[in-house]
């Protein structure tokens, strides 16, 4: 099965609709309420809403380019597989990391890798573009992610 979320997200997202008004400059991808997001950021709902049986022909490629991020903020400390909890405990799971046009969890790797989440359409539709490889993010767009997108003053 090859599904996407739409620009709407899956059943029950509170992701916005296409057009929303919205001051960010970055997508969200992975965000979801079990995972405790913050940063004032929308969530994609369940994650148990986007877990799959099966896994997409580029799902390695796909996880390799989440992992390839540019961070951007990294968070110390641990967190327990939210559909597991007698799984691995994923230390930094909250870092953030972009490819300057998309935001994410470092964990967004793992769980994509173990239970095979269904991606924004739109997400998955760059990473190929890129032949999963996402690009070095300037500085300069990092700072402007961090003060804008997350309100995190600098300096």
């Amino acid at each position: 099965m090859n599904e996407h979320w739409t620009s709407r997200g899956p059943k029950g997202s509170r992701r916005p609709t296409e057009g929303a008004p919205t001051a960010r400059t970055v997508r969200t991808v992975g965000f979801f309420d079990e995972l405790a997001p913050g940063w004032g950021l929308l969530t994609d709902g369940t994650i148990k809403d986007a877990v799959r049986s099966s896994a997409d022909t580029d799902e390695h490629g796909l996880v390799a380019y989440l992992r390839r991020g540019s961070g951007i903020c990294s968070e110390m400390g641990a967190q327990a597989d939210v559909l597991d909890p007698e799984g691995p405990t994923l230390v930094s799971a909250g870092s953030l990391l972009t490819d300057g046009v998309w935001l994410w969890r470092d964990d967004l790797a793992y769980y994509v890798d173990k239970y095979h989440l269904v991606l924004p359409g739109d997400f998955v539709a760059r990473a190929r573009e890129l032949d999963h490889r996402p690009p070095e993010v300037p500085e300069s767009r990092l700072v402007e992610i961090m003060t804008r997108d997350l309100g995190i003053p600098m300096g």
